[in-house]
């Protein structure tokens, strides 16, 4: 139960950092105006996202309103709530936190609510006639008795029930939108919240309001909480305890943790939770007994216990395989391969190349220039010239991307390859038995120390029976962003073979970025490049001011002139913690100031509680297959026009239409965290290094940024933080039971 893991992560962080699927926009009231809906701006039909022209009830000009409105519609009148902004395009405008829908009572108010183009099959034609022919009172009349539709002139019975159905689910959008928002939830979470309840959604969430952070995207534990607290539910309801309990678990998954041990959990939720411990241990085996929660030695969330046992039961089918990859002999293979590439393999090359074509599953791990590329371009020769059917994939598009270049062949994301669309989270199907197996003979998977243990069992479940699996990475980097370590418990079993790679190729030896990865991953502290023409160099200060200072002069002037390199798309910034005048928050708006100022020219839009402007240097931080673009991709913001509600993204070779709603995804990556870099390579990286980073500065970490720069490194900062990541391991348990069960320990 013991393995790498990410540096500075712990079990439970006893900050307990906000639920990820939190979405926090709960309601800001600071103003009301009542009044008729003008016209529409901009509409987004998926989130009630809306830009619109109000007509306030007291005399006064049409004010602009732009929050989640669902649902209105030219004509409604409408009492909404929020805060005044002012736009530095389009001026003074309402951002709206809570929109209700008020019914009319005139009669031109009825027909444009009948006719205006809410309920499909009415027109004001027949709005007129439905309010001539059942008066003032006609909602109301309707509710009552829905067979008086029937009477009016050209409704026929099939018309009137569809009429009648929207109404009925109109008033029911309604009344939940406002129960909703009057007991703490914000607009959006609200849409979403009727979405996936509709009429049942008053009777859902008073019963057990806590069932929103498992069932609605957006809504975490905390804000269901909140909710539950609202509607007068006991702290001590069982049904609090159970989500409490989930939570706690979906927590540590986040921290990397497949399983937790079982008294951690119990004592950890009843502090959280701050109720008794037995109570918390009663629900507990509750839980387990009728499956929201599963144990085995550790407790688990049900889905992450399936994952973590069918990877070890594929993953040991594939040992006991005993075909090779192909039916040439190793050493025959490799001088094929040998004669295709023009070059002769170093001993370990060679011995890993064997491994790899010798069995089922293989593992072949090493660091930086030690030739894992060549390994995987010769096997790719070989297993073509022998008919093999082969895929080559890895966890982000820039990897895949990266694996493509080097390898002259098709490569994909994991993802796209198995035709998943993930959530962001680790909740995916992760042993869908009914999927249509992979038409390939072997799988190359590059990256592979940031599969987590629910990718793992996907890629698993959708290889053909006997396909063949070769897993490259480098299992000293920092582990999977998701929940387990599956390429270092592959090693650690001692059951799947493992070629390591350890001679130093590429002209390695003349190149200071990967022997300075190499000494630090030794646990040595790296020795410097002193000379102009090298790679690899450590800017020394002493304090948090003057490596700001520094850090700005080198991104901005230094290492653009020296180098020869675009200061904003080839130099990148990474830093080990998002807070602190070094962390990414506050680098940011230092480097975009330094290298995208306001400017007339450049035209800025307010999302998202954030400012877009043209050139910003922006990070794709979910995977959108839509519009194929994946977390981790970076590129500039070019074009931001928010009367046709487009922003372009320019992302090396090709440019990406934004929705205005779709903008919640790109993120400010002047500068970006350590943990964000896996996968990439970029041109030059500049890495701040100081003691008061002291709970991140662990050795995987450092070294993981390292190994992210292709032509040029600089480490700026203090010796100590330097000897503080050579010397720190960076080994925290992840919990989880994947080498023991590949080993056959249950």
């Amino acid at each position: 139960m013991t393995g790498r893991v990410r540096g500075g992560d712990t079990l439970f962080d006893e900050r307990d950092p906000p639920d990820p699927r939190d979405t926090g926009d709960g309601p800001e009231v600071r103003v009301e105006v009542a009044g008729t809906l003008f016209s529409i701006t901009f509409r987004n039909l998926e989130n009630g996202y809306t830009v619109a022209r109000l007509e306030p009830e007291e005399a006064g000009p049409l004010v602009t309103v732009v929050g989640v409105m669902p649902g209105v519609e030219p004509g409604d009148a409408l009492r909404v709530a929020g805060r005044w902004t002012r736009h530095p395009a389009f001026g003074v405008q309402l951002d709206v936190k809570s929109c209700e829908l008020r019914l009319p009572t005139g009669r031109n108010g009825l027909v444009k609510y009948l006719g205006g183009g809410r309920i499909k099959g009415v027109g004001p034609k027949t709005a007129e006639k439905i309010v001539d022919t059942l008066g003032l009172q006609v909602l109301d009349r309707l509710e009552q008795q829905p067979a008086l539709l029937h009477t009016v002139p050209g409704v026929s019975r099939e018309k009137a029930a569809a009429i009648l159905g929207q109404l009925r689910e109109q008033r029911a959008a309604a009344a939940a939108l406002v129960f909703l928002q009057e007991h703490g939830l914000g607009p959006s979470q609200a849409v979403r919240v009727f979405r996936r309840y509709g009429e049942r959604t008053a009777e859902v969430v008073r019963a057990n309001p806590w069932r929103l952070a498992e069932d609605v995207w957006g809504i975490g534990f905390r804000t269901a909480d909140g909710l539950a607290r609202s509607l007068g539910h006991a702290t001590d309801s069982p049904h609090r305890l159970a989500a409490g309990l989930r939570h706690l678990l979906s927590q540590a998954a986040h921290e990397g943790h497949v399983g937790v041990p079982d008294e951690l959990l119990a004592g950890k939720a009843a502090a959280f939770l701050e109720v008794d411990e037995l109570a918390v241990q009663a629900v507990l085996d509750e839980c387990v007994a009728d499956g929201r929660l599963a144990r085995d030695v550790l407790l688990y969330l049900p889905e992450l216990l399936a994952a973590e046992v069918s990877v070890a039961r594929r993953l040991a089918d594939l040992v006991d395989e005993p075909r090779a990859l192909v039916d040439l002999a190793p050493g025959a293979a490799i001088a094929l391969s040998e004669r295709r590439r023009r070059l002769t393999l170093a001993p370990d090359q060679a011995a890993a190349l064997s491994v790899a074509l010798g069995a089922r599953v293989s593992v072949i791990t090493g660091g930086p220039g030690v030739g894992k590329t060549t390994i995987v371009r010769c096997l790719l020769d070989i297993l073509l010239s022998q008919g093999q059917r082969v895929a080559l994939a890895a966890p982000t598009g820039r990897a895949a991307r990266r694996l493509a270049e080097s390898t002259g062949a098709e490569a994909s994301t994991l993802h796209r390859l198995l035709g998943l669309t993930p959530s962001g989270a680790f909740t995916a199907r992760a042993t869908d038995e009914a999927r249509e197996p992979l038409a390939i003979d072997v799988l190359i998977v590059d990256e592979m120390s940031m599969v987590d243990i629910a990718l793992m069992a996907a890629v698993l479940a959708a290889l053909p029976p006997g396909c063949g699996l070769v897993l490259v990475g480098d299992v000293d980097q920092l582990p999977s962003v998701g929940p387990g370590e599956v390429l270092a418990a592959c090693i650690d079993s001692g059951v799947v073979p493992v070629a390591r790679l350890s001679t130093i190729f590429r002209q390695a030896e003349h190149s200071g970025i990967v022997r300075v990865a190499h000494e630090l991953n030794a646990g040595e502290v790296p020795a410097f490049d002193e000379r102009p023409d090298g790679q690899a160099f450590f800017v020394e200060r002493g304090d948090v001011a003057s490596v700001l200072e520094a850090l700005r002069t080198m991104v901005v002037e230094r290492i653009p002139a020296r180098f020869g390199l675009d200061a904003l798309r080839d130099v990148q910034v990474l830093t080990p913690v998002h807070s602190g005048p070094l962390g990414t928050v506050a680098l940011n708006e230092l480097l975009r100031e330094a290298l995208n100022p306001p400017s007339p020219q450049r035209r800025e839009l307010a999302r998202f509680g954030r400012t877009f402007r043209e050139g910003d240097k922006v990070m794709q931080v979910r995977n959108n297959y839509d519009l194929n673009v994946f977390n981790g991709d970076i590129g500039v913001l070019v074009r931001v026009d928010e009367d046709a509600g487009v922003a372009a993204v320019d992302f090396d070779d090709r440019r990406v239409d934004y929705g205005l709603d779709a903008l919640d995804q790109l993120e400010p990556a002047f500068a970006i965290t350590c943990h964000k870099s896996q996968g990439s390579e970029f041109p030059a990286v500049v890495l701040p290094l100081v003691a008061s980073h002291f709970m991140m500065l662990r050795r995987n970490l450092v070294y993981t940024a390292i190994t992210r720069a292709r032509q040029v490194l600089v480490a700026i900062g203090q010796q100590r933080a330097l000897q503080m990541a050579a010397t720190t391991s960076g080994a925290r348990t992840r919990h989880g039971r994947l080498a023991e069960r590949l080993r056959g320990e249950g």
